[in-house]
């Protein structure tokens, strides 16, 4: 039976299997998840597992079953593949930035989930024999971007460069830095945010969100440095996270008063700007560069993705220009 791996990444780091498993791979009903646990079909570096086992960055989720294509009405598998064509293998092919024979680096558009869930067929995961090139096997995934988040992601291109990063990423030896268009500017132009964030359910559909709580949660720190203030309207902002949490960055935005434009679940109306100038309703957050430490025996580099057309429509019409 062919089996598929999912590799912990610091966000889940401490979380329950079975809700890391709900998260990244689609719901399924609790019985058929204690049912899949007892039979090893979903392990924990190859071992079995308890539902509520906590999970740690680097361990590897094996499934030997689809998850996202259970039905949790009937339990019973529903044809859901991604069928790729030329046309879209050409496709993901452009968003390459940077190949050696240890690492993809690549420009994750806006709107593609990196894993999979119950409705979700076409992401990241499903993409990756489009990136497989000359190397024995696909790449894999060494961590995660939002959804709606635009921007840099490194791939790992074989079973030890998976480890390395793992271990650079566990590490905080990896330097990540977003750009942000925000929706007012904060007092202070350089500064640093800090606070526990939890997940949360809200509303009837049970949304999950992120919010700051007083206790328990988990650290989460956001430095900040305002590159350009437009008439303390709306303000360019670069955004280095030292820990990696749900939703981190658009949480501390709001909590400062100054929502990422387009980020409508946590910044409301205000995160949707009108006037004069009419800018796109997407979320305007990029994961702008990545800085990796010497490795793989190379000396440091840093790789750079160029800003999605939404967010650069956005920057024209305000007159914005990046640094050099």
């Amino acid at each position: 039976m062919k089996s598929t791996q999912h590799t912990i990444t610091d966000e889940d780091n401490g979380a329950r299997l079975d809700r890391v498993i709900a998260r990244r791979m689609g719901e399924i009903p609790h019985s058929m998840m204690q049912k899949l646990l007892r039979k090893k079909l979903i392990r924990l570096d190859g071992k079995k597992a308890e539902a509520a086992t906590r999970v740690s960055t680097g361990q590897v989720i094996e499934l030997k079953i689809e998850i996202g294509t259970l039905s949790p009405e009937t339990g019973q598998r529903e044809k859901k593949e991604l069928k790729l064509d030329a046309k879209m293998i050409a496709e993901v092919q452009t968003w390459v930035i940077h190949k050696d024979k240890d690492i993809l680096v690549i420009n994750k558009p806006a709107g593609l989930a990196v894993q999979g869930g119950s409705k979700i067929i076409k992401h990241l995961d499903a993409l990756m024999p489009a990136l497989q090139f000359e190397a024995k096997e696909p790449p894999r995934l060494v961590h995660r971007l939002d959804k709606d988040t635009s921007g840099i992601m490194l791939l790992a291109r074989n079973l030890n460069a998976a480890q390395e990063l793992q271990k650079a990423f566990s590490g905080k030896i990896l330097q990540k830095k977003y750009l942000a268009l925000t929706a007012g500017v904060p007092d202070a132009y350089n500064g640093e945010i800090e606070s526990n964030l939890d997940k949360i359910s809200r509303g009837e559909d049970s949304r999950e969100m992120v919010k700051s709580v007083d206790e328990d949660g988990k650290r989460a720190i956001t430095r900040y440095r305002v590159i350009e203030a437009l008439a303390k309207q709306l303000a360019l902002i670069e955004l280095e996270p030292v820990t990696g949490r749900t939703h981190q960055l658009r949480v501390h935005m709001a909590e400062l008063g100054c929502p990422i434009v387009g980020d409508g679940k946590y910044g409301g109306g205000k995160a949707h700007v009108k006037g004069t100038i009419n800018l796109s309703p997407k979320l305007h957050l990029h994961a702008w560069k990545i800085e990796l430490p010497p490795i793989f025996g190379r000396p440091a580099r840093t790789f750079e993705a160029p800003v999605p057309a939404h967010m650069q429509q956005s920057f024209d019409a305000l007159g914005l220009e990046l640094e050099a």
